[in-house]
């Protein structure tokens, strides 16, 4: 992982696995650079790997516990404006999003090493 400013962030290549982070934390959800937004580019197109709740929910206390709740895939707008100058930006190497596809792919199909599953 490189840990990036604003600045170098902005030289990016789009497809970049980021998430922001302040100090040694995260604190942003894990995304895809996905495409130009601006031609300054300031701002881009955010891909979110993990899934958001539907438009139609607004919270979790309709659902009863253990059912299932509807998402969807999202992009957002984002741009180095956004964050104060504390503000860097975690970029994933190949051989981490290997790491994580793997990890996933251990849970999807059962062989997650001893772990309780409930795939």
């Amino acid at each position: 992982m490189r840990i990036l400013t604003k600045e170098q962030f902005i030289k990016e290549p789009f497809g970049a696995v980021y998430c922001t982070c302040v100090n040694s934390c995260f604190t942003g959800e894990l995304e895809i650079k996905d495409s130009k937004r601006s031609d300054d580019g300031e701002s881009w197109y955010a891909l979110g790997v993990a899934p958001w709740l539907t438009s139609e929910m607004d919270s979790f206390g309709e659902h009863p516990n253990g059912e299932e709740i509807e998402t969807e895939s999202f992009c957002t707008d984002d741009a180095v404006y956004n964050y104060d100058n504390k503000t860097m930006y975690a970029v994933f190497s190949k051989e981490e999003l290997r790491g994580m596809i793997e990890r996933l792919w251990r849970a999807f199909s059962g062989e997650h090493d001893g772990w309780p599953t409930t795939v």
